[in-house]
Parts: structure tokens; C-alpha cells; sequence
């Protein structure tokens, strides 16, 4: 879903800043970026963990104590999870400039960064809503997921058997490394690596995608996003983990059930225009001609 003229700035006027750590080039780009918000009369809040910005004015702080109008992140995917795990406010509109290996999630390069966000600062952008997923054991909820929820074997190289129930009606059963289900934005991302199909986001849709199960005894499924997906462990002693966007980890006992369904949260990406189709044909698909 697209928000057309957002409104990016409150009367708090405060812009949070998170960057990928250890790296010069990191630093050049934050300290521009905290250059350019500092001379717009922005305070800017930057990461405790990253960047060395605040002889320029940044006010170190914790992400999980930023309360802003919008996140500048600099650096790849990763760096836009771990930003999203911990945020105290999963809506809190991000802005993201490109300096990981793919960075399919981001906006901007380093070099039209300063460009993109005058114009954000403006107001000449929309807003991308993308669906998260809710996950847990019982009444146990883990953390929410803006790409998948991936339950895995404790130990590496051993199979998980699998019920898998869709709204109470068991739909398939196997064995498999582990399984996944995924967002239409995280289907581009590690389901899309383990063999599914990429959902595009217009797809009211999640979709469940097995890891490496032998004799394909597990199948691949898109399902409608108002459903309710659940993994029952029936392996006697293989116990799992659920591993949330690749960022929190929690043990989940052998007989136990998984229920996974989309959140009633979204993440929310500013971007210069809808610029879906562009992204995914110049940085997921290779180019051989």
C-alpha cells in the first residue's frame, strides 16, 4: 500500500541515525547526512552503536529510545532489520541509504543521498507500507517480522518433521532442514534463496516456503494474508528454533506448535516515488545481456 503526500515532519522535528559500524566510508556518508539535517535545524539522534557523528551535533542515543519523525539508516538490508528490531515504534517511517551487497530494501546511494532527502524533506515523497508477520508458541509471542519467521533445526544438518495446518485444516505434512513463511517484501529475500516465488506487494498474500526437504515432501504455498499458518514439531527430542528476520532467536520444544499470521503492525519505507519494479530489475535480477 502507498501513502501519497505523507507528512514526514512533526513539530518535534527529530531524525534518527543508524549506520553499519567500523567502516570509513559509513562515516563520510553520516557525517554529511548529520551535516545537511544539523543546517535544516533538525535535531538528529544518532546510534550509540555506529556512527562517530556527534562532534557535528548528533546527540548519541540508543535506538530503542528514539523518538523521531523519521530513521536515516546507512548500509545494507541487515542494517535496516537490526534498526527495525530494535525501534521502540515499528511505523516509525525509514529512509534508507544504500551501502550493503544488494540493499533491495533501500532508496538512495551514497552519492543522490543529500538530493533525496531535501526532496524528503519537502514532502516530495510517498510512503511504501509493507505487512509484518506475528509469531509464537501458545501464548508466547516472539518478535515481528518484516520478512520471514524461519523455524529451524537446533542442530545443524538434522531434519524437523512437520504437521503444517492452514486455519485448522492440515494441508501438508514432511520433513525438511526447517521451513519459513514470509512476506511479500520478504520474498525476495531468503524464501525467494530457498525456491519461492516472489509475491509482488500488491498481493494480499504470504507465502510458506520449506528449506531442503527430502523427495520435495514438503510443497511451497501462497496463502491468503487474513490465514492463520501453524507448524507442528512431531519429532520426538528435535526441538527448533524460530528465528525472526534473521535477528532474534527463540527455542521452541520438539512437540510444540508454531502459529504464524500477518501482524497488525507495518513497516514504512519513504520513497522518492513507487519504485517496486525498478528495484527489483536492477538489483535481484542478473543481467546477462
Amino acid at each position: 500500500m502507498i501513502e501519497e503526500t505523507p507528512r514526514i515532519l512533526t513539530d518535534r522535528g527529530t531524525v534518527g541515525l543508524v549506520c553499519k559500524p567500523g567502516r570509513a566510508d559509513m562515516e563520510r556518508t553520516a557525517a554529511r547526512v548529520t551535516d545537511f539535517l544539523v543546517s535544516r535545524g533538525l535535531e538528529v539522534l544518532v546510534d550509540t552503536g555506529s556512527c562517530n557523528v556527534a562532534e557535528r551535533g548528533a546527540v548519541p542515543t540508543l535506538i530503542e529510545e528514539m523518538n523521531v519523525d523519521f530513521v536515516v539508516t546507512i548500509g545494507g538490508d541487515g542494517t535496516i532489520l537490526h534498526t527495525l528490531c530494535l525501534l521502540p515504534d515499528r511505523e516509525i517511517p525509514l529512509f534508507c541509504i544504500n551501502r550493503g551487497t544488494v540493499g533491495f530494501l533501500t532508496e538512495a546511494s551514497t552519492t543522490n543521498a543529500i538530493d533525496a532527502l531535501e526532496r524528503v524533506l519537502h514532502g516530495d515523497c510517498i510512503i511504501e507500507r509493507c505487512i509484518n508477520i506475528v509469531s509464537g508458541v501458545g501464548d508466547i509471542t516472539f518478535g515481528q517480522a518484516l520478512n520471514e519467521v524461519y523455524v529451524t533445526s537446533r542442530l545443524p544438518g538434522r531434519l524437523l518433521t512437520f504437521q503444517v495446518y492452514l486455519d485448522g485444516t492440515r494441508v501438508d505434512y514432511g520433513r525438511a532442514d526447517g521451513a519459513m513463511l514470509a512476506t511479500p517484501c520478504g520474498s525476495t529475500a531468503y524464501a525467494l534463496a530457498a525456491g519461492g516465488s516472489i509475491l509482488t506487494p500488491n498481493v494480499n498474500g504470504l507465502i510458506f516456503v520449506p528449506v531442503c526437504p527430502p523427495r520435495f515432501e514438503l510443497k511451497s504455498l501462497v496463502i491468503p494474508d487474513t490465514s492463520t499458518l501453524e507448524l507442528e514439531l512431531t519429532k520426538p527430542g528435535a526441538g527448533a528454533y524460530a528465528v525472526v528476520d534473521g535477528q532474534l532467536r527463540y527455542e521452541v520444544e520438539a512437540g510444540s506448535t508454531v502459529w504464524l499470521r500477518k501482524s497488525d503492525k507495518v513497516t514504512r519505507f519513504i520513497r522518492l516515488y513507487d519504485n517496486y519494479y525498478d528495484r527489483l530489475n536492477t538489483r535481484l535480477v542478473p543481467r546477462t545481456l
